[in-house]
C-alpha cells in the first residue's frame, strides 16, 4: 500500500526537472512523487482510495489531497504489494456482503472490496494508448498488450472501478517477456461495469539513470482483433481538493535519468472546472521516438497551494 506524503510547508509547482522526488514504497508501481518542498516529510498511514463517477466533458481521472497548514500535497496513488504466492492486496479486505468479493482466481485477484477511509492526494486511475469498445454480453475475454519494455521484468496490471461508491479492483502480474493479458469478463458482467467505468494501468521496473523505478506502459484494450494504437495517450486522474488549474510537462530523458528536451512545454490545461473526487481525463501526444519520458503534472489548489505529480512511462515510437 503506499503512504502518501505530507508536508508542513505551503508549496509550488516543481518546475520540470526541479524538485525533490520522493518514492512510494507500497502505491502500485512505486512512482516518484515530485513535491518541490525542502521540508521534512510525514507518513500518512491511513489512506485508502475513492473511486468517483465521471463528470463531463473532460473529467476522468482521481486525486485527493492533504492539507495541513494550507498545504496540498499532491501524490500518486497506485498500489503494488501483490505477494509471490498471491495476486491479492493483502490491505485490500474483501467485500462479505457482496457475492463478488476481491478475492484469488487463479491467473488474477479480483471483486469488490471494503473501502479503507483515509486522504490521498493524486490519484492516477488509468494510462492507455487505446481502449476499445466492451461488450459484456458477448462473453470474450478483454486483450490488454503493451509495448515490449526494455529489461526482463514482469509486467504488473491493474484495473479499477471508475463508478462512485464501488470499490472494485482487478491485479496481476505477467512474466517478463509477454507483452498481452487475456482478462476474463466474467467479474466485470457480474458486477455490470462497463468501458466507461475502469480504468487501466501497466507497469514494471526499468532501470533509469543507475536505479530501478517503476514506468508506466500505455496499455491497449479490445476484445477484437488488437490494432496499433493511434491518437494520444490517455490519461485518467482525480483530485480529493478542488483545483484551481492543472499544468502539463513532458520531457524525455536521457539514459541517466537527466531531462534530455522537452517534448510538451508547460500548458494550463483550461478545463476550467475541477471538482473534488471528479474524473479528469488528460490527453497526451504519444512521442514518435522510442524512449523513457517523464510526465509533470502540476495541481494549483482553488483553497491555495499548490503540488506537483510526476511519473515516467516508455514510449515505443512509431
Amino acid at each position: 500500500m503506499a503512504l502518501p506524503l505530507k508536508t508542513s510547508v505551503a508549496i509550488g509547482i516543481c518546475p520540470a526537472g526541479v524538485a525533490n522526488l520522493t518514492r512510494n514504497t507500497t502505491s502500485w508501481p512505486r512512482i516518484a512523487n515530485c513535491i518541490a518542498v525542502s521540508a521534512a516529510l510525514t507518513v500518512d498511514r491511513t489512506r485508502r482510495s475513492h473511486d468517483t463517477g465521471t463528470v463531463r466533458p473532460k473529467f476522468l481521472c482521481s486525486m485527493s489531497t492533504t492539507r495541513r497548514f494550507g498545504l496540498g500535497a499532491v501524490a500518486l496513488s497506485i498500489t503494488s504489494s501483490v505477494s509471490a504466492q498471491s495476486h491479492c492486496d493483502p490491505s485490500l479486505a474483501p467485500s462479505s456482503n457482496h457475492p463478488f468479493g476481491y478475492v484469488d482466481r487463479g491467473d488474477r485477484c479480483e471483486g469488490v472490496y471494503i473501502q479503507l477511509v483515509g486522504s490521498t492526494t493524486l490519484k492516477l486511475l488509468s494510462f492507455t494508448a487505446a481502449f476499445d469498445v466492451l461488450d459484456l454480453r458477448a462473453a470474450q475475454p478483454l486483450v490488454i498488450e503493451w509495448p515490449a519494455p526494455p529489461g526482463a521484468s514482469e509486467v504488473e496490471l491493474r484495473a479499477l472501478s471508475l463508478r462512485r461508491r464501488l470499490f472494485y479492483r482487478m491485479d496481476t502480474s505477467v512474466r517478463a517477456g509477454s507483452t498481452r493479458y487475456r482478462w476474463p469478463t466474467d467479474i466485470l458482467a457480474a458486477v455490470n461495469l462497463g468501458r466507461a467505468d475502469i480504468g487501466l494501468v501497466g507497469w514494471t521496473r526499468l532501470a533509469i539513470g543507475g536505479a530501478e523505478q517503476e514506468v508506466l506502459l500505455p496499455l491497449a484494450a479490445s476484445q477484437r482483433n488488437p490494432q496499433t494504437p493511434t491518437g494520444p495517450y490517455t490519461l485518467l486522474v482525480q483530485p480529493a481538493a478542488e483545483l484551481d488549474e492543472l499544468f502539463l510537462t513532458v520531457t524525455r530523458l536521457a539514459a541517466d535519468g537527466s531531462v534530455e528536451r522537452t517534448v510538451q512545454p508547460a500548458r494550463e490545461l483550461g478545463y476550467g472546472y475541477y471538482p473534488v473526487e471528479s474524473t479528469i481525463e488528460i490527453p497526451i501526444d504519444a512521442p514518435a521516438a522510442r524512449g523513457m519520458y517523464a510526465v509533470q503534472l502540476g495541481a494549483r489548489l482553488r483553497g491555495g497551494g499548490a503540488s506537483t505529480l510526476r511519473f515516467v512511462f516508455h514510449a515505443p515510437g512509431h
